[in-house]
C-alpha cells in the first residue's frame, strides 16, 4: 500500500513538473485523465527497466567478486567482458589484456579486449587485437569479429585493408545490411563512386528479406544507407 501511495505521488509530482514546461503543460490539460494514465505507464515502464538494470549490475557486481578472488586468466577474461558489458570500457581493458596474456589462444579475449579499444577510440589497438582474434577463428562471433576488425581499419585510415576484410566476411557469409553498407562507405573512401551507390543500393534488398529478429538493426543500416546516397 505504501508503495502504491508512493507511486501516485510521484506521478502527480511528474505531472506538476512537465505542466510547467510551455506546450507540453496545454496537451496535458487537454488530455486530462487520460494524460495523467499515459505518465502513469511511463513512469511505470522507467522504473521497471530501471530497477531491471539495478538487479543485474548487483548480480554481475557479486559475480566480479567471486571472479576477482581467483585471478585466472579465464577469470579475468569473464570480468573484462562484463565491465564491457556495462559500458565500462576502460576498466576492462586490465582484466582483458591479463586473459589474453594467459590465455593467448582463446578468440574471446581478443574479441573483447579490440571491443573495449574500439570503445575507447584507439583504433590501432583495436585492429591489434581483432586481427588475433580472427587469425585464432576468422568466424568468431558468426563474423562479427571481421565486420569490426573492417571498421577499425577504417577509423584507422586502411581503407584497403577494410575492403578487404569485408570481402572475406561476405565470401564467408553472403553480404549482410551492415557489410554492403560498409563496403559502400570504403569504395567512396577509395574513389570508387558506381560501386559505391550500388553497394548502398544494396542494403535495402538485403534489410527487407533480414531475419525477424534482425530486422530492427536491419532497418537502421537500410537507413544509413539512404542518407549516404543523398550525401
Amino acid at each position: 500500500m505504501l508503495r502504491l501511495a508512493c507511486f501516485v505521488v510521484l506521478v502527480l509530482l511528474l505531472r506538476s513538473v512537465l505542466g510547467l514546461v510551455p506546450g507540453v503543460g496545454e496537451f496535458l490539460d487537454r488530455a486530462g485523465i487520460f494524460g495523467i494514465w499515459a505518465l502513469a505507464f511511463g513512469l511505470s515502464w522507467f522504473l521497471s527497466r530501471w530497477m531491471e538494470r539495478a538487479l543485474l549490475v548487483r548480480r554481475d557486481a557479486a559475480k566480479m567478486r567471486v571472479l576477482g578472488a581467483v585471478p585466472s586468466p579465464h577469470n579475468q577474461g569473464k570480468v573484462g567482458a562484463m565491465l564491457l558489458a556495462h559500458g565500462k570500457p576502460k576498466k576492462a581493458l586490465e582484466p582483458l589484456r591479463a586473459a589474453c596474456a594467459g590465455e593467448p589462444d582463446v578468440a574471446e579475449w581478443h574479441y573483447r579486449l579490440g571491443l573495449a579499444f574500439l570503445a575507447l577510440r584507439r583504433h590501432e589497438d583495436a585492429a591489434s587485437a581483432l586481427e588475433r582474434c580472427t587469425a585464432i577463428e576468422e568466424e568468431y562471433a558468426y563474423g562479427a569479429a571481421l565486420l569490426r576488425l573492417a571498421q577499425a581499419e577504417v577509423a584507422r585510415g586502411e581503407t584497403e585493408r577494410a575492403l578487404a576484410v569485408l570481402e572475406r566476411f561476405e565470401k564467408n557469409h553472403g553480404p549482410n545490411p551492415e557489410s554492403a553498407y560498409r563496403r559502400g562507405r570504403v569504395l567512396r573512401k577509395l574513389g570508387r563512386a558506381a560501386e559505391a551507390r550500388r553497394a548502398f543500393a544494396e542494403v535495402k534488398g538485403l534489410a527487407a528479406s533480414a531475419a525477424k529478429y534482425q530486422r530492427r538493426e536491419a532497418a537502421m543500416w537500410s537507413l544509413r544507407a539512404t542518407l549516404a546516397r543523398l550525401v
